[in-house]
């Protein structure tokens, strides 16, 4: 994939495409450093069947995810297909 930087205008959006032919793990995030406070970063799993045939999570990885009771297998929440269940809420930071 082609790393580029993309500006986004305030109160505005952009739509990303990307073709994927091979499993990858891409991360967005704004270059600004205080935007990384209010969440302004994405992980991309693009094509992860691929990805799991050519990338072995270690096995001392997957170990100390069990120790945290961090689930080691399915979606993002651990589960299966699209269900979200349980999945973890994002850091919110007191602006008070």
């Amino acid at each position: 994939m082609r790393c580029d930087v993309v500006t986004v205008r305030a109160y505005s959006y952009i739509k990303l495409r990307f073709h994927v032919n091979r499993g990858m793990v891409a991360l967005f995030h704004c270059h600004m450093m205080h935007g990384g406070y209010f969440g302004l970063a994405a992980t991309f799993i693009a094509a992860p069947e691929l990805l799991q045939k050519h990338v072995k999570v270690p096995e001392e990885v997957i170990r100390m995810c069990k120790l945290r009771g961090i689930k080691t297998s399915g979606n993002a929440a651990g589960n299966e297909g699209f269900d979200m269940t349980g999945l973890p809420t994002p850091f919110l930071v007191n602006r008070e």
